[in-house]
């Protein structure tokens, strides 16, 4: 009952993450702003903790969309927590995506696609960040993405994000969510907690937006002192 009664209040609040104007992992850009919008809201980066058994916790969404991040910590980062997801919609009429993707992106679809039609939905993400870049055992960083969608005319679609953290190659968290798109630009947040007892190293961060076959993928990373 106490955690359905936190999630309930962080439900009633209105998220605010300021639209991104940087890229890369720096203190900049709205990957800042959503920092902040977690610092001033704790309750948001409590959620619950998740150990090697995986688990559940259902975010406190903005934008109306409701769904549970499902997947877990693992290994290195066993004995954490993943706070609660975060979002908002940046825009609704996103910029043409005929523009190369951002490097370390990756974007996939089916092959002989051509530029977007009526019946075509197109994913991309336009920004990874992490937040703080360098940490301590203990700390909470912020995994933020910012991407854009284009969908039918008037068509809602089911989309996926998914952020998987290695550690040497190692998978020690894979926490995903699902929740339902127009065409827009939007930014999302997922704190996660690190254990008393994180091992040190550098901690890639691969960010994943799906929806249907199509799917695009973007890698930064955060460091353990």
């Amino acid at each position: 009952m106490r955690c359905f009664s936190r999630v309930v209040a962080i439900l009633g609040l209105s998220l605010m993450v300021g639209a991104c104007s940087t890229t890369g992992q720096g203190d900049g850009g709205w990957g800042g702003a959503a920092g902040e919008t977690i610092r001033s809201h704790p309750q948001t980066a409590t959620g619950v903790g998740v150990g090697a058994a995986g688990g559940a916790v259902v975010g406190g969404l903005a934008g109306g969309t409701k769904g549970a991040v499902i997947g877990g910590l693992v290994g290195a980062l066993a004995g954490g927590a993943i706070g609660n997801y975060v979002e908002r919609q940046d825009s609704a009429a996103p910029q043409t995506v005929s523009a190369p993707p951002p490097a370390g992106t990756t974007v996939t679809v089916p092959a002989g696609t051509a530029a977007p039609s009526d019946r075509t939905v197109v994913v991309r993400v336009d920004q990874v960040q992490v937040q703080p870049a360098v940490l301590r055992p203990g700390d909470t960083v912020n995994l933020n993405a910012t991407y854009t969608v284009l969908t039918p005319p008037g068509q809602v679609m089911a989309v996926r994000e998914t952020r998987e953290v290695r550690l040497n190659g190692e998978l020690v968290a894979n926490p995903a969510i699902d929740v339902t798109r127009q065409t827009g630009t939007y930014s999302s947040a997922l704190p996660i907690t690190l254990p008393t007892n994180a091992r040190p190293g550098r901690y890639e961060v691969t960010t994943t937006v799906a929806s249907g076959d199509r799917q695009s993928t973007s890698t930064t990373s955060f460091s353990v002192l």
